[in-house]
């Protein structure tokens, strides 16, 4: 547990900070350009993205990811800065926060999503964070401390990983105490003028979005009354590093005068997403059936979305009979029924394939572009022998590799695909891709030596994986190479 904590603080360093309570930063340009340019926030998102990926911090429930992804876009696009690029991932981890780093990457924590009371509350808490992006607040106090110290952030997530792996319990609390002194020393925290501003250019993007701009107030309040201060009590990590004020609250809600009435609309799959992450990441002292059957004092929850999260627990405890007939109870809205039949066909999964097949066809005829079911579909595909069923998964997967290129996680589904269907040059190819993407450029380009010499090659991927290598062994720098060369040494030793 101290090292789930530990792993999990690590993605709250967003770079630097300033002490100054009140400093209103210079406009963006130069300033902030001097220590971050548009291009070095890209080259730190990206690091920081492989990272996550390397150490699996990242939460790749098709269904919880591609929630995640899309609000985020929803927000995203009516920003103020609509052409910036991000990548929304959510952590599983019961920690209440949300961080925004350099580039536009933006990430949740479970714990946060879990105490959100509507999809406006959690789109405020996205706002807020794409706000901070948007207006380059890491690259402003960088630029007024005059510390390029986004490296260290850089070298704390391995370092982190290397702890989890090490028996020895005194090193982990040995970097917990690191890490808090380090903490203090950059003081992290965004400035109050920061705070300030990201929540007005958020309300702003919350209302454009059609999403109701009171959520970000309403959050913020409730985190303010479920969590006062207490000296004998560590606050949430959201309250440590976005610190909140009756008055700042005060000037949220004042700020809803400024926009005329309007009808908001709210995702009727918030609820449904919100009870899986509570199924999915429950840890051991969570008295999961006790929760559902307690929700309304009945014998049974009732209302859909806890039918929904019950019938995934009762799923997860292999009582598949149960949980189908829990879902039988759900009458879905039309823009959720692909969420309950996409359960629905994983639990057929189990006891009776062929009739899961069945399903998947239909989920994929009605929903052939929808992302959440193609890759669950194709989750349950890969498991067969069939090389039809193998096909389709391959089908999908590369549907999903269209539309998110820079997902290393689709590319290693689209690896295990190909390789189930008996296609190794293929399969090297698009593990070569993922590799890319996680930064490994130098494994990249020996996956794809060793496919040349696969004399089954035809022209057309001889010239493809040729390419490739153009295009990747330029980016391998010394230290990977030096670092893959030891690996490779200290292998051949044992």
């Amino acid at each position: 547990m101290v090292m789930k904590k530990i792993l999990t603080l690590i993605l709250l360093f967003k770079a630097v900070g300033i002490t100054h309570a009140e400093i209103k930063l210079p406009d963006l340009g130069n300033p902030a350009d001097k220590v971050l340019s548009a291009d070095d926030e890209q080259r730190y998102r990206q690091s920081i993205k492989e990272q996550m990926f390397q150490y699996n911090f990242v939460m790749t429930d098709p269904v919880v990811a591609s929630y995640i992804y899309h609000l985020g876009y929803q927000l995203a696009a009516y920003s103020d800065r609509p052409e910036q690029t991000f990548d929304f991932y959510l952590v599983p981890a019961n920690v209440i926060n949300a961080a925004a780093y350099p580039g536009g990457l933006v990430v949740v924590y479970s714990g946060l999503f879990l105490e959100t009371e509507s999809e406006s509350e959690l789109a405020g808490v996205l706002a807020h964070e794409i706000a901070h992006v948007n207006q380059r607040h890491i690259s402003r106090m960088m630029a007024k401390q005059q510390k390029a110290t986004a490296p260290i952030l850089l070298g704390m997530l391995a370092a982190f990983a290397a702890a989890q792996s090490s028996s020895s319990g005194d090193a982990t609390i040995a970097i917990a105490a690191s890490m808090s002194a380090l903490q203090q020393q950059l003081a992290i925290n965004f400035t109050r003028y920061h705070e300030y501003e990201a929540d007005r250019v958020g309300i702003s993007t919350l209302y454009a979005a059609g999403l109701n701009p009171e959520g970000m107030a309403t959050f913020f309040a409730s985190l303010m009354q479920k969590h006062r201060v207490d000296p004998r009590y560590q606050l949430p990590e959201y309250l440590r590093t976005h610190p909140l004020s009756v008055n700042r609250v005060t000037e949220a809600r004042n700020r809803l005068n400024a926009f005329p009435p309007k009808a908001y609309t709210e995702s009727k799959a918030y609820a449904y997403i919100k009870e899986r992450l509570r199924v999915l990441t429950a840890d051991e002292f969570t008295n999961l059936k006790e929760y559902y059957l307690g929700q309304l004092k009945t014998e049974t929850p009732n209302t859909p979305s806890q039918l929904y999260g019950y019938a995934l627990y009762q799923f997860k405890e292999n009582q598949y009979e149960q949980a189908l007939h829990t879902l039988d109870k759900i009458e879905p809205d039309a823009s959720v029924k692909h969420l309950v039949d996409s359960l629905a066909v994983e639990i057929w999964a189990k006891i009776d394939p062929l009739q899961a097949k069945q399903k998947i066809d239909e989920l994929l005829k009605w929903n052939s572009d929808n992302d959440t079911v193609l890759e669950t579909t194709a989750e349950i595909l890969l498991r067969s022998k069939s090389l039809d069923w193998i096909d389709q998964a391959i089908k999908n997967i590369r549907k999903l590799v269209i539309s998110q290129p820079d997902n290393p996680h689709f590319y290693d589904l689209l690896a295990i695909a190909y390789y189930n269907a008996l296609k190794p040059v293929q399969a090297g190819n698009a593990m070569a891709r993922k590799e890319h993407l996680m930064g490994r450029n130098y494994r990249a380009v020996r996956i794809l030596r060793n496919l040349k010499k696969d004399e089954g090659m035809d022209y057309y991927q001889s010239a493809e994986i040729n390419a490739l290598i153009a295009e990747y062994e330029p980016l391998i720098t010394e230290k990977e190479r030096q670092a893959e060369i030891a690996a490779d040494r200290g292998i051949d030793k044992r």
